[in-house]
């Protein structure tokens, strides 16, 4: 049975594993499970947005990690 979700995706390419987010941007699996966990404990925003869909399945969205790399710049 397929999963219906409530945002719209595009596709389901859209959407990423931590280890396709992290291979991605260059970074270990570590640094994005790092990253979910200190928000988290802080009560902050993380640095990459994820979504939450269960029992340790996370997903992030391609679009927010490209806009993460972006804004990571530095000219």
């Amino acid at each position: 049975m397929p999963i219906k979700l409530n945002r719209s995706v595009s596709s389901v390419d859209d959407l990423l594993t931590t280890d396709e987010a992290a291979k991605l941007l260059g970074v270990s699996r570590r640094f994005l499970d790092k990253d979910r966990h200190e928000a988290r404990a802080n009560g902050t925003s993380p640095k990459i947005p994820y979504m939450n869909m269960g029992h340790r399945t996370v997903r992030y969205r391609r679009g927010d990690v490209i806009v993460f790399l972006d804004e990571s710049r530095v000219e």
